[in-house]
């Protein structure tokens, strides 16, 4: 092989590097797309909270090779995408210090105000159309063998512990009572203090995180928290409801066609970048005014088609300030 053809290869070479949380890796992956549809040839260096993360990008085509580490030295790649968040990249920026195949990071700012832009502005930088965006997506298939269908329901009723269990929906367990194939998927640490319906089929725990992809894109809809579990499940295609409460999902930007976001709609919310639960003095109201009624609804009339899920129907009228609020092709 030619020094000159082996440059032309290697400039068709992209290390991305990625970190943080489930979700945040999920809602990188327009940017993993973007250089795919330009014919780059893709490395992803993953830093993951949760390192079985990178069983979701596995055996996908458009990423040659996934892993805490790379196959060569960072420097011999066409471009390097640092594409860590900012909450992160005090852990490695002097590894890219001098790096001169280095793309440029957008500001910080663009990552609180519209993540996913955040991460696709790599592409755009490598000459990915700006009128062009698409939408998060994993390359994970429904299958059967967890004997889950579109009659299902599934559940993600956690997130991360600590003070991020405020961003739980208290009432997941009145919520299972309403429909009669119910799936809960998770840890231990995500369950709510009271126990669910007897009824419900138990994965917690039970599952790699691969399996529990699959298993939430076999379901005819998935219900959960702002968390990773709920965008793994709507990257899947899957019908997914979104739950907020103090975080602001407009910050995720935009959200595939078949997510629904439910909120309460409170003056003080989302309040998690300000004074945080200080109107409600730690309570979380907007979570817990939400009502399963509001909730059993939102997956009944405006995501599932059909009966096949219900247990029983809703009872009374939602009170008027709860609001469902629509996302792109909704």
């Amino acid at each position: 092989m030619s020094t000159h053809l082996g440059n032309r290869q290697a400039n068709r070479q992209v290390l991305v590097h990625l970190a943080s949380g489930v979700g945040n890796i999920v809602l990188a992956t327009p940017l993993l797309i973007a250089l795919s549809e330009m014919e780059f040839e893709v490395d992803v260096r993953l830093d993951a909270d949760y390192p079985p993360t990178r069983e979701l990008l596995e055996s996908w085509s458009v990423v040659r090779a996934v892993g805490a580490t790379t196959p060569r030295p960072a420097r011999d790649y066409g471009y390097v995408a640092p594409a860590v968040p900012p909450f992160y990249w005090h852990r490695f920026a002097r590894e890219y210090a001098g790096l001169r195949n280095r793309v440029a990071r957008p500001p910080d700012a663009l990552f609180y105000t519209d993540e996913q832009a955040f991460y696709l502005e790599f592409a755009h930088a490598l000459g990915y159309p700006r009128d062009r965006r698409p939408f998060y997506r994993l390359p994970i298939a429904p299958g059967e063998r967890f004997g889950v269908s579109a009659r299902t329901l599934a559940i993600a009723p956690g997130c991360k512990t600590g003070e991020m269990a405020a961003k739980r929906w208290p009432h997941f367990p009145e919520l299972a009572e309403r429909f009669a194939d119910v799936a809960i998927v998770g840890t231990r640490d995500d369950l709510p203090a009271r126990p669910f319906p007897t009824h419900c089929r138990w994965f917690v725990d039970r599952l790699t995180l691969r399996q529990t992809a699959e298993l939430l894109a076999s379901a005819g809809v998935a219900v959960g928290n702002d968390s990773g579990l709920s965008h793994v499940a709507a990257s899947t295609g899957t019908p997914t409801v979104m739950i907020f409460g103090p975080t602001d999902h407009q910050v995720l930007g935009l959200l595939p066609p078949n997510v629904r976001v439910l909120r309460t709609g409170l003056v003080c919310e989302p309040c998690w970048t300000g004074a945080r639960l200080k109107a409600c003095a730690g309570r979380v109201d907007c979570l817990a005014e939400l009502s399963v009624d509001t909730v059993a609804r939102e997956i009944f009339s405006s995501v599932v088609t059909g009966s096949a899920l219900m247990r029983a129907a809703p009872g009374s009228r939602p009170e008027p300030h709860i609001r469902s609020v629509p996302t792109a092709g909704s």
